[in-house]
């Protein structure tokens, strides 16, 4: 790749990516003075002022609340501009903030604003470094380096996101069998499935808490209307798990077709149970070909080497 380096015009590119640049800034602001202008004079004077707002007893704004007002302005204009540009994208996004247990209002925004800070920040710095610490390298390299050190920057909270998202898809996907087994003790005892729910969260406080505060959650949608099927989709999008959309589906068919629903839960808890066992033989059936990798990387060669090199030694000694 570095014989193609300087065959580029290092100059024409750096002038492409500044125009780039340039334009996206000047759409970004031009969107936000839009979208500002749009405001009602209704909406300007029913707007609720925020604490961040007071002053301090000798009249200058309190620094903390300032840059809090300030990170939720940023936030909220970012916000805003993904939702009147790319709405689709935006719900997938909170969903994502929401299965890795952000779910405040404005998480949303705030994730946006820390990626596109993350990347313009990481550019600088790449910048930075490029001017001060490798002077001495090609224009184009240099500008190559940001570009790279950027978008690693803007998709670094991606990364980090996902990986929470497992995280807790794991932890769930572990505390869900538990979960079945206690709906089949409540539908045996004669509860019903919307109070075997709020029960069941009440009792794995401890044990599984984020399915716990997701279960208390669909109650809570039930008792307001929310139909149970519904409720229980609803559960599943937010935890990121597949097996409790099987089992929002096999509550809703055991309604409509009539059948017991303690009979269907107890099928449904047999084989999530068989499920996990199966997940953990899995892992143990794997271990050995894990435990090959450093087996032969550091054992193997020591074993080599005492049985080997007295021979060797010997040989050349006689």
């Amino acid at each position: 790749m570095s014989e193609f380096l300087p065959s580029f015009d290092a100059i024409l590119l750096l002038s492409v990516f500044s125009s780039l640049v340039l334009f996206g800034l000047m759409f970004y602001f031009w969107q936000s003075k839009q979208e500002a202008q749009a405001r009602t004079e209704v909406r300007n004077r029913l707007e609720i002022k925020t604490p961040g707002s007071r002053l301090a007893l000798d009249g200058k704004p309190l620094t903390g609340a300032a840059a809090s007002k300030v990170a939720g302005k940023l936030a909220s204009k970012t916000d805003k501009y993904y939702s009147a540009n790319d709405p689709a994208e935006k719900r997938k996004i909170q969903l994502k903030l929401i299965q890795a247990g952000y779910s405040h209002p404005s998480a949303l925004g705030y994730f946006l604003a820390a990626r596109f800070a993350c990347g313009i920040g990481l550019f600088i710095l790449a910048g930075l470094y490029s001017i001060f610490i490798t002077p001495d390298k090609v224009l184009t390299s240099k500008i190559l380096l940001m570009l790279l050190v950027g978008s690693g920057g803007y998709f670094l909270p991606n990364f980090n996101l996902n990986g929470k998202i497992k995280k807790r898809q794991l932890e769930n996907r572990s505390g869900f069998p538990d979960v079945m087994d206690l709906m089949v003790v409540s539908a045996e005892a004669g509860l019903t499935t919307e109070a075997s729910i709020e029960r069941i969260a009440h009792e794995i406080a401890r044990t599984h808490p984020v399915l716990s505060e997701q279960l208390s959650l669909a109650a809570i949608e039930i008792r307001a209307g929310k139909p149970l099927d519904e409720s229980l989709r609803a559960f599943g999008d937010r935890v990121g798990l597949d097996e409790v959309q099987g089992f929002a589906t096999m509550i809703q068919q055991s309604k409509e077709l009539g059948t017991s629903v303690s009979d269907a839960l107890r099928v449904y808890s047999d084989e999530m149970r068989h499920k996990r066992m199966m997940a953990a033989e899995e892992k143990a059936y794997a271990l050995p070909a894990k435990l090959s990798i450093p087996v032969t990387g550091f054992i193997l060669p020591i074993v080599i080497g005492v049985a080997v090199i007295p021979t060797a030694v010997r040989m050349m000694t006689q």
